[in-house]
C-alpha cells in the first residue's frame, strides 16, 4: 500500500466504479498481512490510502504492545477525501479476533476524525482501516498511543482470520448525465439527452403548445385554449363574450351568461295566475329557456313560489306566467332572469 499523502491518486479515486472491493489490494488487505505500527516511546503512526472504487478497500495494521505490559491504548484516525461527503472508518480486534471497537458502536469523533480507547490493553491488536461505502475513498493517518499500567504476563496465540467485510449492495446510480446504459435514465430526461429519448416523452424541453407534454406546464404567451395557464387566466387573454354574437374561439363564451336584473312593468291576471311583462329581452341576451325569479322587495332573496319559465322573448321585453296573486306582484316587482 502506498504511504504518500498526495493529491494525484484522488483524481482517479473520485469517480466510483463498479469493481470488486479487493481487486487492487495488497497483502495488507488480510489480517495475516497486517503491517505493524512500531511504538516509539509509547506512540506510533501509520499512513495510507483506502479506496472502494479503486479496489483497495481495506488496510490491516497490527500493534504489538510491550511484552508482559498492560495499559491504555488510544487510537485516533484522521483522513482526507477527494470530495466532501466521503468517509474512512476503522475497527479493532484483539489477538483472538474478538471485536474490541467497531464502527457505529464505540468509536467517537466528528467530521473527519474517529478515536477509541482500550483500557487494560495487552498483547497484540489488529486495526482494520476501510472505506465503508461504495464510492468512499481517502488518505488516512492512524495514531496509536500506549500508556503502561503495572505489567502482567500474557500468552501469545495464533490469530485466526475474522469474517470478511460484507460486499455493499450496488446503489442506484442517479441519472445526472444521459447514459443509455444507465437504467435510471429510462425514465429521466437530463439536459444532454437526445431529442427523442424515451425518458423525455413526458418532459417539456422547449415550450411549444403543439407538444402535449408542454401544455400543462408552459407559461401562456398568447391566447391559446390548449395551454392550461391561458385557460386559468381567461380574463387576461380573451375579451368579455358578446353573447349576442358569441365567438366560438373565445372560451369566455362557453361560460353561462350572467343573470340579468329587471323589473315587472305590466301585470295581467288569468284565473289563478298572472302574466307579467319584464323590462328585458333578447337585446339583453335572454333566451326562451331562461328562468324568472321574483325577488322579495328590494332584496336578493327569492320570493316563495315566485319562479317560472319564460313564455315569450321580445327584443326589449319578456313575458312569464307566475302562480302568484296580483297583490304579491304589486309589492315585489324586482326579478332576476337566469340562464339554464
Amino acid at each position: 500500500m502506498k504511504q504518500a499523502w498526495v493529491l494525484a491518486p484522488f483524481i482517479w479515486l473520485s469517480c466510483a466504479r463498479n469493481v470488486p472491493q479487493d481487486s487492487a489490494t495488497g497483502p495488507d488487505g488480510r489480517i495475516k498481512g497486517a503491517l505493524p505500527i512500531t511504538l516509539d516511546n509509547g506512540e506510533g503512526i501509520a499512513k495510507g490510502i483506502v479506496t472502494y472504487p479503486g479496489g483497495d478497500r481495506v488496510d490491516w495494521r497490527s500493534i504489538e504492545l510491550p511484552t508482559g505490559k498492560r495499559g491504555t491504548l488510544d487510537l485516533k484516525l484522521s483522513w482526507r477525501t477527494p470530495r466532501p461527503g466521503l468517509r474512512v472508518a476503522f475497527d479493532v480486534f484483539d489477538q483472538w479476533s474478538t471485536p474490541i471497537a467497531v464502527e457505529k458502536a464505540s468509536l467517537r469523533g466528528k467530521g473527519r476524525n474517529r478515536e477509541t480507547r482500550i483500557d487494560h490493553a495487552m498483547g497484540t491488536y489488529f486495526v482494520r482501516v476501510f472505506a465503508p461505502r461504495r464510492g468512499d475513498a481517502g488518505a488516512y493517518k492512524l495514531v496509536a498511543s500506549f500508556q503502561e499500567d503495572p505489567p502482567i504476563i500474557t500468552t501469545k496465540v495464533d490469530v485466526p482470520d475474522p469474517p470478511r467485510l460484507a460486499a455493499v449492495p450496488l446503489p442506484k446510480e442517479e441519472c445526472l448525465q444521459w447514459d443509455a446504459h444507465n437504467t435510471e435514465c429510462n425514465h429521466a430526461c437530463p439536459d444532454d439527452a437526445p431529442p427523442h429519448w424515451r425518458g423525455c416523452t413526458d418532459t417539456c424541453r422547449t415550450p411549444d403548445a403543439n407538444d402535449p407534454a408542454c401544455v400543462h406546464s408552459m407559461k401562456c404567451v398568447a391566447a391559446d385554449t390548449r395551454v392550461d395557464d391561458c385557460m386559468r387566466n381567461q380574463t387576461s387573454w380573451w375579451k368579455a363574450c358578446d353573447f349576442a354574437n358569441p365567438d366560438p374561439t373565445n372560451p369566455r363564451c362557453n361560460a353561462p351568461a350572467p343573470p340579468v336584473a329587471a323589473k315587472i312593468i305590466l301585470v295581467e291576471e288569468q284565473g289563478d295566475d298572472v302574466i307579467v311583462t319584464i323590462s328585458a329581452g333578447s337585446a339583453n341576451h335572454i333566451g326562451g329557456d331562461w328562468k324568472v325569479t321574483v325577488l322579495s322587495g328590494s332584496t336578493d332573496t327569492p320570493l316563495v313560489g315566485g319562479t317560472a319559465k319564460v313564455l315569450r322573448v321580445g327584443k326589449q321585453q319578456t313575458t312569464a306566467r307566475l302562480h302568484l296573486k296580483r297583490d304579491q306582484i304589486d309589492r315585489n316587482q324586482n326579478v332576476r332572469l337566469s340562464p339554464p
